[in-house]
């Protein structure tokens, strides 16, 4: 199946891409807050309802563009200004993309 690799039989060894329909991010959860003033890449979104209201969009994230999935982690944003980065670098198909988190009184922005 794989040249010059045994199959170990672990699922991992089929590296099976995630069904796109079917998006989820299993990883641990941030907050804004907490990512004030950091620089880390952004590698997917997702729009979702919450209890706080709908139209949120919670966000995967790594330190590194080459960082191990087990690194990676998730933010919930309602800020328009950071919605509207994230759809303008989907319609370029342009993720992984390097963000710098900043933040004015309750404003929240990418630079």
């Amino acid at each position: 199946m794989y040249e010059n690799q045994q199959d170990d039989g672990s699922l991992a060894f089929l590296k099976i891409a995630p069904d796109p329909n079917n998006k989820h991010f299993n990883c641990d959860e941030t907050t804004q807050q907490k990512l004030v003033n950091t620089s880390f890449w952004v590698f997917d979104f997702m729009e979702v309802s919450t209890k706080f209201g709908e139209g949120r969009y919670l966000v995967k994230i790594k330190p590194e563009r080459d960082a191990p999935e087990n690194q990676a982690q998730k933010f919930f944003t309602n800020s328009r200004e950071i919605k509207w980065v994230l759809d303008r670098i989907r319609e370029r198909n342009a993720f992984p993309r390097k963000v710098t988190l900043r933040a004015t009184g309750t404003r929240y922005y990418f630079e």
